[in-house]
């Protein structure tokens, strides 16, 4: 780590430092998030903060490094859009928490290019926290307007109708669920087809959930 990047990162925690809320770094520790630091900082004020400083790859690579809920935030605004393929895949496997997986999927996964195919790779893994950053960046995409071939569109109906048969925790079970609502609330044919194709396979305990 070069000197002008440290440098960096101590004035970036100095605007941590000024912006921190104790309230909700207790109610977060208490939910369980466990970082060796957690500042409390809501997510408009971690945006305000990373205005300030430039993208730069060094930079974002050194501040998700840090055991620090604000600087691996932080690291996803100020990773350079071209460099979002290079660290995609180490930092979802580093990743241990829902809010910093919702993130990523946000500012980086979702822009990854081909990233539907990543999307459903990622959703399609037994480890959950990976399963998790698959199905919440095809939410992302999918609210967003992208369309699912036929295939993918199948492929989607039989991933969230099969975690909802598994014993996999609620919260990836509601993320699978949110991605495939997406995408049948923007056309009414595409609830019909999902419908008729959970009642073929037998698969009905997904419909109770629509």
């Amino acid at each position: 780590m070069t000197e002008n990047i440290q440098e960096t990162i101590r004035e970036i925690k100095k605007d941590f430092r000024l912006s921190m809320n104790g309230v909700v770094s207790t109610l977060q520790r208490r939910q369980g998030l466990q970082y060796k630091i957690n500042f409390g900082i809501e997510i408009p004020r971690l945006k305000s903060i990373a205005e300030k400083y430039p993208q730069d790859k060094m930079l974002a690579i050194a501040l998700w490094k840090e055991d620090i809920r604000e600087c691996k935030i932080l690291a996803t605004y100020l990773l350079p859009e071209e460099e979002y393929s290079s660290v995609a895949e180490e930092w979802i496997a580093e990743t241990r928490y829902t809010e910093i997986a919702d993130k990523l999927a946000m500012q980086v996964l979702s822009k990854l290019p081909d990233a539907c195919g990543k999307a459903f790779r990622w959703a399609s893994q037994n480890e959950d926290m990976t399963a998790y950053c698959g199905f919440m960046t095809l939410s992302h995409l999918l609210r967003n307007g992208y369309s699912l071939n036929e295939e993918e569109e199948l492929q989607l109906f039989g991933m969230v109708a099969g975690i909802a048969e598994t014993e996999k925790g609620t919260t990836l079970k509601r993320c699978a669920l949110n991605a495939l609502l997406h995408y049948i609330e923007a056309d009414t044919a595409r609830e019909q087809r999902l419908r008729r194709a959970l009642i073929e396979s037998g698969r009905t305990g997904l419909l109770g959930m629509l």
